[in-house]
């Protein structure tokens, strides 16, 4: 007979199952809620709801049970430890819940370590570990088949108009899928050589393993290939000498993993080639960027010698990141993209949670790597139990290996939990873990203690649960805000639909867009010409004020963010030219305060100097200029407003000779260049300006911007086809690019690339915006 506490038990062990299995699969098809806030929100539902099942039933049973396990006390060590990290975090509202539960939030964070510490606490047997196994392959399939079917009949199928494109998909990003598929035939292999299964359990298994393979072809991800061929070899060494009998004795071939150790083999070697067709063929494009081992380790050195035990805080790598980036970042293609983790997601714990972070999850982890090497070699109780341990041992260390590695998705986070928790579960069921049981009945004192805490925790669960009912509503309401603007225009809404989103839950991101929006709301006004002057005074008093008070609040609520700095500087500087006393002081003070937070930055340089041009002091904004090349010499805009400066000072002569004096000391400079080859197009010496602008693209073929004017200076001295080629080559790798279109359009038809009355060398801004093509820095 089943008591009702073992009933609450059962349903919370089904919930770890729904949310194991779902995690990968689960989104809202809507627009309007955003992916992974989503998903995210899901799974800690999920998660909640089983704790507060459990915390009841042991209200009701008063009785204790977990393994006896080191892995349970670093478990909690690391619980600890992180969450002290994010109360001294410099911003708690960050390091907590960020925007929407992302990975390093103390919000999803925790859960997930909680989801670890249920799977063995709800999973009573070998029947429900099994399942565990048959609910994780039965995701493989599921999601497999959904990109089968995309692969086959393209990204317009199954599109929800969410997935756009065939790298975008249901489980996070593109190198994500194939991880999770690594998974996928790790535990099909295993499950095929040790599990006794009937046909249909079998044939569902040989459709993971194929679907898993499909998948991983198709991604390609070479650090895939290479530990699922470390694995699959020691496996196969293992089955060799350790199975169900020796192969000496005449046990039979471990065919399956062979197999896959032979093909992750031969795309080690061949992948780049087979991929790159798979690619082509399939027409898809993907980037993933992530800081090197030694910029890591450059921002990990710098951030201990400020605050060495706990970090920056969770969630906040991307604030040391700008503070301490290493000098040559800003040569590469990524000089402004704002990481938020490191190499791999272990690896940035020693800037967000410090050594002692650090230290904790290196406990951790290095008790998994302990237990399943010892575990390897452990005769075990029955051939069903060694099934289930071998195969939550090797998707443990898969995935371990992955964390550390590579920074995994908010879904592949928790398949790393649920899998490193099964391994826990199996290992008791094998015999390996010994279980401790304490009963609080009949004993007074131990029962008070006990229920005190329970009822706290239950509490805590619930509690949770309504915080990401309003999180979630929150960004549902910000998502629309955005997604309306985007299709309608409609301000007034947009501006009702963040305030709502903030109110719920404040947020800087959501202030940082209302004061756009209301400097958008601006530009509108002074460019409406039937309002009348008394109307337009006040609504122009009326937005100025909100949009600043709504920059204010973002700093006040982030003031780490050199994002909000930046925004705040935006609105002060778009009213310098209405000479509105204290507009320029605030604007300059605002973005020196962004500077100080990204001090290695170009970009605030530049924008430090289009204040002072605003301003009408060119000299200060030469400076500025100068100092932003110091940081970047190719840096296409701030050549561009020199260019600009020298073009309105009459001074192209001069500027020439400087640049061709600069050009000679740095031969291999290709902003020297660029901008050498602007002056010379400024000048109508369209000749000159060819040879420095081919000279530009020749050191750096990706210059997009030198490209584009080379395309210009082509048509100018009648070379047309080589003009078109330059365009056609920028519309391939710019196809967002409308003008860009346009231009290639114009010279198909044989007419000019712009219009005679238009100087493209005296726009404010740079025609091109520069791409990346590289992963690593």
């Amino acid at each position: 007979m089943v008591t009702s506490t073992g009933k609450l038990d059962r349903i919370a062990f089904i919930i770890v199952s729904i949310v194991v299995f779902l995690a990968p699969i689960f989104f809202v098809p809507s627009l309007s809620v955003p992916f992974q806030t989503g998903k995210a929100a899901f799974i800690l539902y999920g998660i909640a709801l089983a704790f507060a099942l459990w915390c009841i039933a042991r209200l009701k049973d008063g009785v204790y049970s977990f393994p006896k396990s080191l892995l349970f006390v670093s478990a909690g060590v690391l619980a600890l430890v992180y969450s002290l990290a994010a109360l001294f975090s410099a911003n708690q509202g960050a390091s907590l819940s960020g925007q929407g539960f992302e990975l390093g939030t103390l919000s999803f964070f925790l859960p997930s370590i909680l989801l670890f510490l249920m799977v063995p606490l709800t999973a009573r047997s070998q029947k429900d570990l099994f399942f565990l196994v048959k609910a994780l392959i039965m995701s493989v399939v599921v999601v497999g088949l959904f990109h089968l079917i995309r692969f086959i009949f393209g990204p317009e199928v199954l599109s929800f108009d969410i997935f756009t494109s065939l790298a975008s998909n249901i489980f996070g990003k593109w190198n994500d899928l194939a991880v999770f598929f690594g998974l996928g035939i790790i535990m099909s292999l295993i499950t095929l050589e040790r599990a006794e299964l009937s046909k249909t359990m079998k044939f569902i298994v040989y459709v993971a393993l194929i679907l898993s393979l499909i998948t991983i072809v198709v991604v390609n991800y070479s650090l895939v290939w290479i530990v699922l061929a470390i694995l699959s070899l020691i496996y196969l060494i293992y089955e060799l000498s350790f199975g169900k009998k020796s192969i000496y004795l005449g046990a039979r071939m471990p065919y399956h993993t062979l197999a896959i150790l032979v093909i992750s083999v031969i795309f080690i070697f061949a992948g780049n080639k087979i991929g790159g067709v798979i690619s082509s063929s399939m027409d898809i494009s993907q980037l993933e960027v992530r800081p090197s081992w030694s910029a890591t380790y450059e921002v990990s050195k710098e951030t201990l010698k400020e605050n060495p035990l706990f970090g920056a805080g969770p969630n906040r790598f991307s604030s040391e990141w700008l503070l301490n980036k290493p000098t040559g970042i800003n040569t590469t293609l990524f000089w402004n993209v704002d990481f938020n983790y490191g190499i791999g997601f272990i690896p940035s714990f020693i800037v967000t949670t410090g050594i002692l972070g650090f230290l904790a999850i290196l406990f951790f982890a290095g008790l998994l790597f302990y237990r399943s090497v010892k575990a390897l070699f452990h005769e075990g109780s029955s051939p069903t139990s060694r099934n289930l341990v071998l195969t939550s041992l090797f998707g443990t260390i898969y995935l371990i290996i992955f964390s550390v590695l590579y920074v995994p998705s908010a879904s592949l986070w928790i398949i790393t939990m649920a899998v490193a928790g099964l391994f826990v579960a199996s290992l008791r069921e094998n015999g390996s873990l010994n279980m401790v049981s304490i009963t609080v009945v009949d004993k007074p004192a131990a029962s008070f203690i006990s229920v005190l805490i329970t009822i706290l925790l239950l509490i805590a669960s619930l509690s949770f649960g309504y915080f990401v009912t309003i999180k979630l509503i929150s960004n549902i309401y910000f998502q629309k805000a955005i997604t309306g603007i985007n299709k309608t225009g409609d301000l007034d809404v947009g501006a009702m639909a963040i305030g709502s989103a903030a109110a719920l839950s404040p947020s800087d991101v959501h202030f940082q867009s209302l004061s756009e929006l209301y400097l958008a709301k601006i530009n509108v006004l002074l460019n409406d010409k039937e309002i009348s002057q008394a109307e337009a005074q006040k609504q122009f008093q009326d937005y100025l004020s909100a949009s600043i008070q709504a920059a204010q609040e973002a700093v006040r609520l982030d003031p780490t963010n050199y994002r909000n700095h930046l925004a705040a500087g935006r609105i002060f500087e778009a009213v310098v030219p209405l000479k509105i006393e204290g507009a320029y002081d605030n604007a300059k003070k605002s973005y020196e305060a962004a500077l100080a937070l990204n001090p290695e930055s170009p970009e605030i340089y530049l924008i430090l100097a289009r204040l002072e041009v605003t301003n009408k002091n060119n000299t200060a904004a030469k400076d500025l200029i100068t100092k932003a090349l110091e940081k970047k010499g190719d840096y296409a805009d701030a050549i561009f407003l020199l260019s600009q400066i020298q073009i309105s000072e009459n001074d192209l002569t001069n500027a020439i000779k400087s640049v061709e004096a600069v050009a000679t000391l740095s031969p291999s400079d290709s902003g020297v260049f660029f901008q050498l080859g602007l002056l010379y197009y400024s000048e109508k010496n369209y000749a000159n300006a060819v040879l420095a602008l081919e000279r530009a693209t020749d050191l750096n073929p990706q210059y997009a911007n030198a490209k584009y004017f080379l395309g210009l200076a082509y048509y100018q001295v009648g070379e047309k086809e080589k003009a078109l080629t330059e365009f056609t080559e920028l519309e391939t790798t710019n196809p967002d690019n409308e003008e860009i279109k346009t231009i290639v359009a114009n010279l198909k038809a044989g007419k000019a690339p712009v219009s005679s009355q238009v100087s493209p060398e005296k726009r404010s801004t740079v025609p091109v915006k520069e791409t990346s093509t590289k992963e690593e820095i």
